[in-house]
């Protein structure tokens, strides 16, 4: 396949970038971890012996095959690996619980887990092994972290009587179209369910984030999940693409985080917002070295303009969104500019790629005119190929002229930027009034002492549903409910203030760096107010 992008072209299969980077710059660095590191050419031979591995333990074309565990060089040598051979790669958090797995082995039915087992800080091969065996499939223990690299390394050495030719043929086969991977989308609204993502989509998003963000020989550190597309998209897919170098720290940990690229001289820091926030929060943030930083991106939620300020002070470096999508998207499907002003940063997604349409539809069956809200929705064959064994499920996820719905509404400014207003499912009404939880948010994270602020509703009698605010004071600030709706009166209509206005020393967090808005809504749905 070929392409007119130029900063990287556009490959067959996700693996293949390894090959193109190790034929032209084989010994640059590609995986870091405090336990190994591997040069591009030592990667993709390493991609080649666990692929070998796989066809070797019966590995066919379309079963799933889970990796249990933290971020890794392993993991991604795997991932690379298992979507090489046609089989679909699954990530496995061990932050899961035990319903959780349950849930996600028993929906896929992985022929095969390969697990390190005391990567949840407590042995969970039992489970595993059972979950394994339910699901017609084996557990393959790796060990603990330490030990972690051989026990892959031996399990790689397996394949060695299966030949390069044999290897070729399964992978000439293969259709880019083909799904590579499953990620598990948060199930906040309900069980989880598996979103398909081909070799194509992946590359083809990856290329346009390349060459749209200046990626190439970028360096990065990698602590996302590996169950989310943050991770195997946004962080390692792009620097892949891009040639550049994965740092992985196993456990989100944002003053680890920025003491690493301090050590490591890193010059991409990508995180979501929350992350950036407590970052700047910390008592280390004055006196760390991030001077090295180039470029810094966010997505997941806007950033706050004075947080914007802070960090362009701080590190000295050019600023972008990563890009508005989800993980029916692969990837991001609007862009920000590295000239863009303040305004637009904090307070929009950027436009659209011609390569990757977009459509704004209104609640009445149209297209949203100027300066109307609408529903963003998106169409091409980059985006998920379907929800696994959710036939219902997809037709829904779907308009039926093809366009795929990502519930979040948006309008357009007149400068042509993207202006998300709220999320469909997060939106409620109050007294007859639509209130969008991401507005009041930013208007509470504008205000003196507030680092991080989440916003759910809960039912009332009078209004019908009404707004709780969670407000995580910045460090010695001294923050009361009084104050804060006094400040919130100056910003807000009085039907977006939230009813009740809790406090807390931190917001519950989910894996991925993201405030955890299920249970934020159980505690206001308990009334709880503090």
């Amino acid at each position: 396949m070929t392409s007119t992008l130029k900063a990287a072209p556009l490959l067959k299969l996700i693996h293949d970038y390894v090959a193109f980077h190790a034929e032209r710059t084989p010994d640059a660095l590609f995986l870091s971890s405090p336990d190994e590191e591997m040069t591009y050419k030592e990667a993709a031979r390493a991609v080649d012996g666990c692929a070998r591995a796989l066809l070797e333990a019966g590995i066919e074309k379309g079963d799933r095959v889970a990796w249990f565990g933290n971020p890794a060089p392993s993991f991604f040598i795997h991932f690379l690996a298992v979507s090489s051979i046609g089989a679909i790669w699954m990530g496995l958090n061990p932050k899961y619980t035990s319903g959780e797995l349950a849930h996600i082995v028993g929906d896929a039915k992985p022929r095969a887990i390969f697990a390190q087992t005391g990567a949840s800080g407590q042995d969970r091969s039992d489970d595993l092994a059972s979950l394994a065996a339910e699901a017609g499939g084996v557990l393959i223990p790796l060990g603990q972290s330490g030990t972690l690299a051989q026990d892959f390394a031996d399990f790689c050495a397996s394949g060695r009587a299966c030949s390069a030719a044999v290897l070729a043929e399964r992978r000439r086969v293969i259709d880019p179209h083909d799904p590579a991977f499953i990620v598990y989308t948060s199930g906040t609204t309900g069980k989880p369910k598996g979103a398909l993502l081909s070799h194509y989509g992946e590359n083809f998003c990856n290329v346009i984030a390349v060459e749209r963000k200046g990626l190439t020989g970028r360096s990065i550190i990698c602590n996302l999940p590996i169950n989310h597309v943050g991770s195997l998209s946004d962080i390692c897919g792009r620097t892949m693409t891009g040639g550049g170098t994965l740092y992985f720290q196993e456990t989100f940990d944002p003053v680890a985080m920025m003491r690493l690229i301090e050590e490591k001289r890193i010059d991409t820091w990508g995180a979501v917002p929350a992350v950036f926030q407590i970052s700047a929060a910390s008592p280390v943030f004055a006196e760390i070295d991030l001077s090295s930083v180039e470029l810094l991106a966010w997505g997941g939620a806007r950033m706050p303009r004075d947080l914007i300020e802070t960090l362009m002070e701080k590190t000295g470096a050019k600023l972008c969104t990563m890009g508005y999508g989800m993980t029916e998207t692969v990837g991001g499907v609007t862009y920000s500019r590295l000239d863009d002003t303040l305004d637009a940063l904090s307070e929009t997604i950027g436009t659209p790629d011609p390569r990757q349409p977009i459509r704004l539809w209104h609640d009445e069956d149209r297209l949203a005119c100027p300066g109307e809200q609408g529903e963003i929705q998106v169409f091409g064959d980059f985006v998920m190929r379907g929800y696994w064994g959710r036939p219902e499920a997809t037709a829904e996820a779907f308009t039926p002229d093809g366009w795929l719905k990502t519930g979040d509404v948006a309008i357009v400014r007149p400068d042509g930027n993207l202006e998300i207003v709220g999320r469909m499912s997060e939106m409620f009404k109050s007294g007859g009034y639509n209130v969008y939880p991401r507005e009041v948010e930013l208007a509470l994270e504008e205000m003196g002492g507030v680092a991080l602020a989440a916003v759910v509703s809960f039912p009332d009698p009078t209004f019908q549903e009404v707004g709780h605010g969670f407000v995580m004071p910045e460090a010695g600030a001294a923050l009361d409910e009084e104050t804060i709706r006094a400040f919130l009166k100056t910003k807000l209509a009085n039907y977006k203030i939230p009813k009740r206005v809790s406090i807390m020393g931190q917001l519950p967090m989910l894996p991925i760096g993201k405030v955890d808005k299920k249970t934020l809504k159980d505690i206001a749905d308990k009334g709880e107010s503090k």
